[in-house]
């Protein structure tokens, strides 16, 4: 399994049933994947798009990422 594929599942098991957003820190993520922070960049940017049910809200630091059930096939 890729390194992207691992990065995407561990953000998509944070959501539950109860919790439609979740807040990441990006470097801490990075260190727990040990990879380089746009490494977790390129796998938000690319895995939780709106087309796919996701909303991104970024701040220097960290991430919130809003899953809409509606359109998430997932």
């Amino acid at each position: 399994m890729k390194i992207t594929d691992m990065i995407e599942e561990f953000i998509k098991d944070l959501f539950d049933d109860q919790n439609d957003s979740i807040e990441i820190q990006r470097n801490d993520l990075a260190e727990y994947f040990n990879c380089v922070p746009s490494q977790i960049n390129y796998v938000i940017s690319t895995r939780f798009k709106p087309s796919l049910g996701y909303y991104v809200e970024s701040r220097r630091r960290w991430r919130r990422i809003y899953k809409n059930k509606k359109n998430n096939n997932n």
